[in-house]
């Protein structure tokens, strides 16, 4: 299971692998480049340091959901999924299974990223044990996510629903382009404060850059304990058979 969620995305780059590419440098190019010199950033940092951090956490956290999310949908739809139901194999193999293959996506897309920015723009990772704790929890998290929201959609819709009016709001109100602090308006303020996404993005952009505004250590305990319930639950939901079954 796991080897036919790694050739989901593998087998067509064009789809999977290089619209995140494009896309993220057309961030670099649009937000770091033409207004990066209008936004302030402490501690003697570039804009674009400051940024680049939130943007390879973004493609991984956007990929391990999607992938887990639309790969047990499809199984759902196409019937697949009744194959492995009705072998011996547990349920929380199956599960496992789901979470990797997004764990692999997610982990693929930022590290690439990552790569590719930090040899363009020197920048060195600054702390490389929290940045492996912090790609893997937060994609295994995700993934997570994406296995109980692949179970409870209802059409293919909804798998794209969750992506663009939750967590891409989220990951904009969690400070990718811009440091909360700057934000003019308390509510707003309050708004970035309550998002769990937020404490991932500044504890991985602490991990590759040294810019701290949250205790790292805090954001990687709150990532450990999210993960824990995540994969919990989406055992708990893969074993009650809910649009697995039926």
């Amino acid at each position: 299971m796991l080897k036919r969620e790694l050739v989901r995305f593998i087998r067509k780059p064009n789809r999977t692998i290089l619209p995140s590419v494009i896309s993220t440098f057309l961030y670099i190019f649009a937000f770091g480049y033409a207004l990066g010199s209008a936004i302030p950033v402490k501690g003697g940092y570039s804009y674009i340091q400051f940024m680049l951090p939130g943007l390879v956490m973004m493609q991984v956290i956007l990929h391990a959901y999607i992938n887990p999310a639309y790969s047990l949908y499809s199984s759902r739809d196409d019937r697949y999924i009744e194959d492995p139901l009705t072998t011996p194999m547990r349920y929380s193999t199956m599960v496992v299974a789901y979470v990797l293959g997004g764990m692999c996506r997610g982990l693929f897309m930022g590290l690439v990223i990552a790569g590719v920015t930090m040899l363009l723009f020197r920048i060195w990772i600054f702390d490389i044990p929290l940045f492996i704790l912090f790609l893997l929890f937060t994609s295994a998290t995700l993934a997570c996510i994406g296995v109980m929201l692949g179970q409870w959609a209802k059409n293919i819709e909804d798998v794209g629903n969750v992506m663009s009016y939750v967590l891409s709001p989220l990951l904009f109100l969690g400070g990718v382009f811009f440091s909360i602090d700057i934000i003019p308006a308390d509510w707003i303020r309050w708004l970035s404060w309550l998002d769990p996404l937020t404490y991932v993005v500044d504890g991985f952009r602490y991990a590759m850059t040294g810019i701290e505004r949250t205790n790292p250590y805090y954001c990687l305990v709150a990532i450990t304990i999210s993960l824990l319930l995540c994969f919990v639950a989406s055992l708990k939901v893969f074993e009650s058979g809910y649009n697995l079954k039926t």
